[in-house]
């Protein structure tokens, strides 16, 4: 007796790839004016460049979005010219590139990519937080924050102690053991040691815990939670007594602003103040 076998094979083609394929190598983040505002600029584009020639855009957002006002999309070259689908408008892995913000008909470089940048091999999504200025002694401050915050100390142009380099980013210059680049992105003085970026607790119950900081107009605020201080979650609070909580709370005026949290009787957490 002979048994015939048939084999059933299935067979799905892949789908077809594309040139220059998906995924992307993309750029977010916040872009911030000379002063540390966010920028909310009508019109405002992120204009990709490769040689010099424009390969790319994607708008600045006026609101927030999440931690970010801007996302570009870099599309990475394959070197598959005889693809239909091909397209001369890529950066090549680990390719160089640059970018600048197109703000009010202007071209406007952002400190922070100076030089060229590189692309990475797809699928990277990377953070790079865009300042915009003048950075003439090269330490990440814009020059006008920098002047604005020796003038707001005491120093005029010409006089003792007035010098761009006494303000640096990683330093601290009116000693109040915050950088003076979280004092520019949180929009407080870095010659006042009284306008601190902090959060401190001013009271506590078994279902609820206070909270005050140092609040700035138009600034973004939210508190993130941890049991390690390792992981930390984003955690909603109420800007005053009986108000809905919230994820996040966008300051309308100058001063101190309490903030309440709702807790438990579970683990120990830590909580930490975070600023956009």
């Amino acid at each position: 007796m002979l048994v015939a076998l048939v084999l059933l094979f299935s067979f799905v083609a892949p789908p077809a790839a594309a040139f220059p394929p998906a995924p992307f190598y993309t750029l977010y983040g916040i872009v911030r004016d000379q002063v540390g505002a966010t920028l909310e600029a009508d019109g405002a584009e992120i204009v990709l460049l490769r040689d010099n020639v424009e390969i790319g855009r994607a708008p600045v957002w006026k609101q927030l979005n999440g931690d970010k006002n801007y996302e570009l999309a870099i599309r990475l070259d394959h070197a598959r010219p005889d693809s239909r689908s091909y397209s001369t408008r890529t950066v090549a892995r680990q390719g160089a590139f640059t970018l600048y913000v197109s703000l009010n008909g202007k071209r406007v470089q952002p400190i922070e990519v100076a030089g060229n940048l590189r692309a990475g091999s797809g699928g990277e999504h990377v953070r790079i937080d865009l300042t915009l200025g003048v950075d003439s002694d090269n330490d990440g401050l814009p020059d006008a924050w920098e002047e604005w915050q020796l003038h707001q100390a005491g120093h005029r142009p010409g006089s003792p102690g007035w010098s761009l380099a006494a303000i640096t980013r990683d330093g601290d210059y009116d000693g109040d053991g915050v950088s003076n680049y979280s004092e520019y992105v949180a929009g407080t003085f870095a010659g006042d040691a009284t306008q601190r970026f902090e959060l401190r607790i001013t009271g506590k119950t078994a279902g609820q815990v206070a909270f005050e900081f140092y609040a700035i107009t138009g600034k973004v605020y939210g508190l993130e939670q941890s049991t390690d201080l390792r992981t930390w979650t984003p955690v909603a609070f109420a800007t005053s007594a009986g108000a809905t909580p919230t994820a996040s709370w966008r300051a309308a005026a100058v001063g101190v602003q309490p903030a309440l949290v709702a807790t438990d009787s579970g683990p120990t957490r830590f909580f930490r103040l975070t600023v956009r």
